[in-house]
């Protein structure tokens, strides 16, 4: 628990509820149940800023037979615990039938634009 000193307002905790998008996208009747210190340790967490956004995080939506596939590559430096790793494994596993379609449909567009290039050289420059 915090001291007296160090205890958050009641005007402080207000504007980090209302600021913030987790308190937001909560119940009200949730957030109504969390004490001042519950409240202002959440805003801490969300607020930290070992947990900003990754240098590569690439996003866009793929068209493709009347529906929409979104495509998500994010990278960085791995901060999630052993523990977290080895469940996360479990839970979203690599081999996938789904993964391995798009895997392979990745490597058969690299491959056939290796194709027309050389195909495109190949015209235009005799050996």
């Amino acid at each position: 628990m915090a001291d007296a000193n160090s205890a958050p307002t009641a005007n402080k905790v207000m504007e980090t509820v209302q600021g913030n998008w987790l308190f937001e996208r909560l119940p009200a009747w949730v957030v109504d149940t969390l004490t001042a210190e519950q409240k202002e340790a959440i805003h801490r967490v969300i607020e930290d800023p070992s947990w900003k956004r990754p240098p590569v995080n690439i996003r866009f939506t793929v068209p493709i037979i009347h529906k929409q596939f979104y495509v998500t590559v994010v990278s960085g430096e791995e901060k999630r615990s052993t523990e977290r790793r080895r469940r996360d494994r479990h839970s979203y596993p690599l081999r996938t039938a789904a993964n391995v379609f798009f895997f392979v449909g990745i490597a058969t567009v690299f491959y056939m634009a290796a194709v027309v290039v050389l195909a495109v050289q190949s015209a235009i420059i005799e050996f």
